[in-house]
This record gives structure tokens, C-alpha cells and sequence, in this order.
């Protein structure tokens, strides 16, 4: 079956697509990513527009990942695909995982949640000629009709195809099946053209997923009481992890930090850290960046071991001090904490980059 993914968003990370891409591939699916690099307060030109449309006229199924401030490129990419062929649409991501039915307002099906399994049994269906609107953590809009099949079980838990993390495939950085634009045009990634714009100079991962405190801005706050029997945390093993680092460092050349996009990366145990950073030192001896700081879980032995392995970059949530505020939010950390949290990343100024996030 002939895939096509789309992500939206300014850069070429998108752990969710790549990974999603990876699961389809698994599975004998043709897939092809494309990367429509744009701010969110701009719409797509005709000229890439009509790019977009001839690299999608042989497929099957279009995904595209939205989040809600993209959400007027996504209806434009939807329209423009209904307006030349009858290809189904499906949008996955935060957005749709919130609002699903919204969602149906404007494109064929939803994936809820993190859709490794999900995708992958729709486009098994699909492909066979089944029937496929009872597919668990999707949602559908058939004749007018929604049909809302609820979520599944997370990747990383009982009841799931992939009961720990370390069994989904890593991300799809075969770059010779994916296409980015350059200036309004859609073209096919090169190595060249990847380092010359330096887009991949970072490569994204996660070695855990979830978020333990559900802030009331975050997507964790939905995803939390979606499963409430469920842990929100899952880790993935040392080894898993340096392995899929090991491999960007043998196919991507042009990768010159690795970059842990995690939500609460300090949530992993000190044993744990410890042993990461030995490996990580030893085996893959490049830069290293955290944006997934916060105040509560950060700790002097953690930080140490990480700085020592090779950490310059590291990113600590503090939102707000006003008390109203943090109530609103629901913010775990006390200003006490954000304190000594700060001064001691302050201590290690001189050996990493340190930001803070702020919500104004």
C-alpha cells in the first residue's frame, strides 16, 4: 500500500511520524514523508501546493500530524488533496487526540493517542479490503456519521502490541523516500542538501514518554486521564536507546547533537542515568541536549553524570511563580524548588547552555 506522511511543523524532526513511518514500513508499506517546513501563521503557496499534489497522486492514504495552532495548514493540505483525488485523510497528533470529532468536521479519520498500532491496522485493513471503521484508537466519519472507536492501550504497557518501548521500530531517517521544501518548491532530500541547510544537525528521540504531572496547558493532562490505570511513564532501555544512537551515527553523517525531547527525562532513576552516561560517553562520545528539565525531579548526582557524558544543552520548565497561576496549571514545583533547581544548573554554566521556559 502506497502511504504518504506530511508534518507541518518548521523543522524535520517529528518523532511521531518518523516513527509511525517506521511501523508501516515494518509492516511492506510503501511510505513517503514529506516535510512542508512553515510557520503556522503562514499558508502554503500554489506553487507548493501544486508540488504537493503530483507527489501525492499515487497514493493510497494520506496521514498528516496536526497540533492546534497548525490547524489552518492542515485544513488547506486536506482540501487541496479532496479538491484533485477521492484519497482518504487521516490527521493524527495532539489536536486530534483532544478533539476528535472537530477534527471529523474536516478530514476522514482521526488517530487518538500514539497510533504505532493503530495505523499500522488500518492500513492492514485497508490494503486486505476489510472492514476497518472498528479500528481501536481511531475515529471515523462515515456518511455523515462519526464513530468514535475510543483509544488503546500506550505503546510501553500491558494490553499493548509493544509491551515495552524497545520493541518499536526507530524512527524512519531513510532520507532518500522523504521530500522537504526549499523555498516554495518540494524537493527530495539529499545528504547535501540536508547539510547545507543544516535541518538535521540535531537529531530528536525520547527515551521515555509521558508525563507524571499533567499540567493543565499540556497534552499530558489528556493523556493522564485517558489512562488512569495506566503508567504514565515508560522508559526505555540503556541499550535500546545507544543502539539508535549508534545507528544515526553510522547513517546521518550530518547529526551533530543528540537531542532528548522527553517531558520529564529527570524521572529516570539515578541508576539508570548512571549507566546511560557511561555507555554514552564511551560508545557515542557526541554532544548531548535535554529540554526535558523540571524543577522536582532534577538533582545534582543526575545533572553531574549527564555534564560528564557530554550534556551542553539543557531546557528547565518554570512557567510561572504566581501562585494563582501555578494552581491554574497545576504545577507540581514550588517556587522553592524552581530556585534550587536554577542555582544549581547555574553552578554548571560554564560547561552548558541553559534555558528556561516561561508562559506569559
Amino acid at each position: 500500500m502506497k502511504i504518504t506522511l506530511v508534518s507541518i511543523f518548521p523543522d524535520l524532526q517529528s518523532f511521531g511520524i518518523r516513527t509511525i513511518s517506521a511501523c508501516l514500513k515494518k509492516d511492506g508499506h510503501d511510505v513517503d514523508l514529506i516535510f512542508l517546513q512553515k510557520d503556522f501563521s503562514q499558508r502554503f503557496s500554489d506553487k507548493t501546493m501544486d508540488d504537493f499534489v503530483k507527489l501525492t497522486k499515487e497514493s493510497d492514504l494520506v496521514g498528516i500530524t496536526v497540533m492546534s495552532n497548525y490547524w489552518d495548514n492542515a485544513i488547506q493540505i486536506t482540501e487541496k488533496i479532496k479538491e484533485n483525488y477521492g484519497i482518504p485523510v487521516v490527521w493524527g497528533g495532539t489536536h486530534p487526540t483532544i478533539r476528535p470529532d472537530e477534527c471529523l468536521d474536516h478530514t476522514d479519520m482521526v488517530c487518538i493517542g500514539e497510533s504505532e498500532e493503530s495505523f499500522p491496522e488500518l492500513a492492514r485493513k485497508m490494503e486486505m479490503g476489510q472492514h476497518y471503521h472498528d479500528t481501536k484508537g481511531m475515529a471515523f466519519k462515515v456518511n455523515g456519521k462519526k464513530i468514535n472507536n475510543g483509544h488503546r492501550a500506550l505503546p510501553g504497557t500491558k494490553g499493548s502490541k509493544y509491551t515495552s518501548l524497545d520493541q518499536v521500530p526507530f524512527q524512519d531517517y531513510e532520507y532518500k523516500t522523504h521530500y522537504m521544501m526549499q523555498g516554495d518548491d518540494i524537493v527530495q532530500m539529499t545528504e547535501e542538501l540536508l547539510t547545507q541547510t543544516r535541518f538535521l544537525e540535531f537529531y530528536q528521540t525520547q527515551p521515555t514518554r509521558g508525563c507524571p504531572f499533567g499540567c493543565t496547558y499540556c497534552i499530558n493532562n489528556t493523556y493522564n486521564a485517558m489512562y488512569p490505570h495506566q503508567k504514565p511513564i515508560r522508559i526505555r532501555s540503556v541499550d535500546n536507546i545507544i543502539k539508535e544512537l549508534q545507528e544515526v551515527k553510522r547513517n546521518l553523517p550530518f547529526v551533530k547533537v543528540m537531542l532528548f525531547e522527553d517531558d520529564a527525562f529527570f524521572i529516570i532513576p539515578l541508576e539508570t542515568i548512571r549507566e546511560f552516561g557511561k555507555k554514552y560517553k564511551e560508545i557515542i562520545k557526541m554532544p548531548l541536549a535535554i529540554t526535558g528539565a523540571t524543577p522536582s525531579t532534577l538533582t545534582r548526582e543526575k545533572l553531574a553524570i549527564l555534564i560528564d557524558a557530554g550534556l551542553i544543552s539543557i531546557r528547565m520548565g518554570i512557567e510561572s511563580a504566581a501562585k494563582e497561576t501555578k494552581k491554574f496549571y497545576k504545577r507540581p514545583s514550588s517556587n522553592k524548588q524552581v530556585l534550587e533547581a536554577a542555582k544549581l544548573l547555574g553552578e554548571y554554566g560554564n560547561y552548558t547552555k541553559i534555558f528556561y521556559n516561561i508562559i506569559l
